[in-house]
């Protein structure tokens, strides 16, 4: 099991080719979704996949902690 994200936790957005820093927003969903803003300012919600990993829903991409 990953571990667990708290809001303020600074995190990796990890793209296809790419990565991003971010910081967790909001935890919701007794923890299984995950809502990010990014250094860019893009706000983007994960969700926890059976993997036990963070994904988009369209899966282009995934968290980890920084």
């Amino acid at each position: 099991m990953p571990r667990p994200y708290t809001e303020g936790t600074d995190v990796i957005v990890h793209y296809l080719g790419t990565t991003e820093t971010g910081v967790v927003e909001r935890v919701e969903d007794e923890g299984r979704v995950i809502v990010v803003v990014t250094d860019t300012g893009n706000v983007l919600e994960f969700h926890l996949m059976a993997s036990t990993h963070y994904f988009t829903r369209d899966r282009s991409a995934r968290l980890s902690v920084r």
